[in-house]
């Protein structure tokens, strides 16, 4: 088990009491997933998650907060003909508590913890996280550890990025370069694009083994 940092601790709570003020507040299962927009573009922005699930299997969705993704995922999946069994996975009692409410029929697989920390039941065919969930310092060590521990043997990783959708607003990370820097096998890459042209999801999967 890796252990945290002073340092890293105060991280972890600073990004817990973040999103718990935002997410809370929000009066639609969209703004309590931390998406500010409407039903459609939820869809157009994480419709490339469910497009890199090829096959029947199991997903857990790191940061899962209410749970919407999962539950999105799951339908989206579907529509592709694809049975996914999804899971969550989120730092937040408070979020899992209301995915727990929202979702009473999957409750039991819903789990509060750190990924960095927490040891999964089960190894999943689908993972997906992003890497602003853990300090820049621990990126490289927390994908080693999700391949490694999380990620069936003919399992993928779905490493996600989101950008704003306004030109003015914040872009979404390459996630590439750094991926491949450190060696990891580069599977697919799923975009979603801004009216703009640019990208505002990115969703890079890896699997098991060094590139």
């Amino acid at each position: 088990m890796t252990s945290l940092t002073p340092e890293e601790e105060a991280y972890f709570r600073s990004e817990r009491s973040v999103h718990e003020q935002k997410y809370l507040a929000g009066d639609n299962p969209r703004q309590q997933s931390g998406f500010g927009r409407d039903e459609r573009d939820w869809e157009r922005y994480r419709r490339p998650i469910a497009n890199a699930i090829d096959c029947d299997g199991t997903f857990l969705d790191i940061g899962c907060a209410n749970g919407l993704l999962m539950e999105s995922v799951a339908a989206w999946a579907r529509q592709d003909g694809h049975a996914v069994e999804p899971y969550g996975l989120d730092i937040s009692e408070s979020l899992v508590d209301l995915a727990r409410s929202r979702l009473p029929h999957w409750r039991e697989r819903i789990f509060p913890g750190n990924a960095l920390l927490w040891t999964p039941p089960m190894p999943f065919d689908f993972v997906r996280t992003e890497l602003v969930y853990v300090p820049v310092t621990r990126r490289r060590d927390y994908v080693h550890r999700l391949l490694d521990t999380f990620v069936a043997d003919d399992g993928r990783l779905i490493v996600c990025s989101y950008g704003s959708s306004r030109p003015e607003g914040q872009r979404s990370e390459a996630l590439t370069d750094a991926l491949a820097a450190w060696g990891f096998r580069i599977a697919g890459i799923h975009e979603a694009l801004s009216d703009h042209g640019f990208v505002t999801t990115r969703a890079v999967t890896l699997t098991k083994g060094t590139a």
